[in-house]
Formats: C-alpha cells, structure tokens, sequence
C-alpha cells in the first residue's frame, strides 16, 4: 500500500470541522514567511492539540510546501484543480495531511475551482489551512477560498504597506480579516513597534515572531521548528497563536506568573484573548 493509499483509508468521514475552517496565510510580498508560518500553525495544532488539519500549498506558479518536506509530488492539486480526485493529491508529513502544488505543470487550471474541491473536505478536518501565493491575482481565488484570513508581515514600511493590498482583496471579497502575524522581528529599535503597525492597518496582531537562527536548522532538516524545538522562541509563540486559533487557553509560563504586569503589556495576548472569543461566536 503506498502513501497516497494509507491516507486515503485513514481519512475521518465523520463532521470534524466546522463551517469556518478554512484559513489562509496572505501577502503581497515574497518572503515574509507566509509558507514557514502556515506549516508551522498547522504542526502546532496537530501536535500541541490533537487538531486533524490539512495544508494546502495554493502557491500556484512558485509553490514551496514539497520542496519544505521533500515530498514526491506524483499528483498535486495543479491535478485536482484540471479534474483529479482530490484524495489522490493527499499526502502526510509529520503527522499532518499535505496537499502539494507542482512546480512545473503544462496543463490549464482555473484556481478559482479551489473553494468548491476544498468545501467537501472541510467536514473530514478540523481546519484547513492555505499558503499562497504573493502574486496579486493568484491571491484572488485563495481569498475567495478561505473563511478567514491572517494577514503577515515584517515589521517596516515597504512590507506592511504591500501586505495591506492583501487586505484590500478581502474587503471586496468579504473575507474575514482575523488579524496580522508579525514576522521576522529582528530590530525592534528600527522596526514598527505592534501599536504602530495596528494604528497603521487597524487590524489586531495576533502574534509577534521573532527572527531566529534555528530557523535555518529547521529547514535543512525539514521538519518543523515546532517538533524540531519545542523549547525555542518561535515555537511558543506559535503555540500560543494556535490556541487562539483553536480555543484553548494559552498558558503562561513562570516569568508572566511571577510578573503578571507583562500581561497587560502584551498587546498581541489582549488581541488573542479577544480573537478567541470571536472566532468562535462567528461559527
């Protein structure tokens, strides 16, 4: 039995998932880690919470999520998206159901099949979740896909500035914008602080991330920093930003026990607790 089939006869057929599971990671900007960030959210909520996700790759023209975990891509969901049975393109990786994108496809797609092939699996998984792609128009038909956005940047100019045209898309698709992951925070002395950038977007940060050398670690072992370092930086705040995502409580650790204060210092857990509530109420 080859991978395609184990996954295939595993696959739950009860109603996991709820009528808003679909989430997706947007920009207009390569490189401000929409692909790191989508598979490190859906590694946490599979092993941190028990969740059943499924990771779209709906990068169309450059996607990363194969080349991220080597996997072999006999079919992709280029193939689902010209009239392949979606299960096929299914895949697994560290305990987490993987629909990759090829890198090189002849044929012609119409992306904007994604939202119909995807909405028949949304009961089998407690949460889907789509990278994209930074191209303007292939952006289009992931928004139009989801049930909710989380907008990601870096924290300067050129980048928030880009990624609000993102935001932009999903106002006139009215697609819930969930809030903003800041990401790669190497300066913050030279670098937006979360006030600024929320007064700038008037969306909430969620999460704040900071940039991290083990990063490097984690992609040449191609595994998650999430199951690489449970321990780092980068793993706990996705953690936290996880059980926003899934309703659970986010547990401080000794340092925001001994000074409670921090907590009401920190912007992004006020927004988290607030999103946590909401999220919920919408469904």
């Amino acid at each position: 039995m080859n991978k395609v089939q184990q996954i295939q006869r595993r696959l739950p057929v009860g109603n996991l998932g709820s009528v808003g599971n679909i989430l997706a990671f947007v920009s207009i900007k390569g490189g401000v880690g929409k692909t790191t960030l989508a598979l490190e959210t859906a590694s946490s909520l599979v092993h941190n919470f028990d969740k059943k996700v499924l990771l779209v790759d709906a990068n169309f023209s450059a996607p990363n999520i194969g080349l991220y975990l080597d996997l072999t891509n006999d079919l992709t969901l280029h193939d689902a998206l010209n009239g392949a049975l979606l299960h096929n393109a299914i895949y697994e990786s560290h305990g987490i159901d993987i629909i990759p994108a090829s890198m090189y496809y002849h044929g012609a797609i119409d992306p904007f099949k994604l939202k119909k092939i995807l909405n028949k699996y949304k009961p089998r998984y407690d949460f889907i979740i789509l990278d994209s792609s930074p191209n303007y128009e292939e952006l289009k038909p992931v928004i139009a896909a989801a049930d909710k956005i989380f907008l990601v940047t870096s924290p300067d100019n050129v980048t928030l500035t880009t990624t609000l045209k993102a935001a932009k898309i999903a106002r006139e698709q009215e697609t819930p914008i969930e809030g903003i992951v800041v990401n790669k925070i190497r300066s913050p002395k030279h670098e937006y602080n979360l006030s600024e950038i929320e007064t700038i977007s008037e969306i909430p940060v969620l999460a704040k991330i900071k940039d991290h050398k083990k990063m490097a670690h984690s992609l040449y072992q191609k595994t998650p920093i999430t199951i690489l370092d449970e321990t780092n930086v980068i793993s706990k705040e996705i953690k936290r930003f996880a059980s926003a995502i899934c309703g659970s409580p986010e547990k401080d650790g000794w340092f925001q026990k001994l000074i409670p204060l921090k907590n009401i210092l920190q912007k992004e857990k006020v927004n988290r607790s607030l999103f946590r509530e909401k999220f919920y109420e919408s469904l």
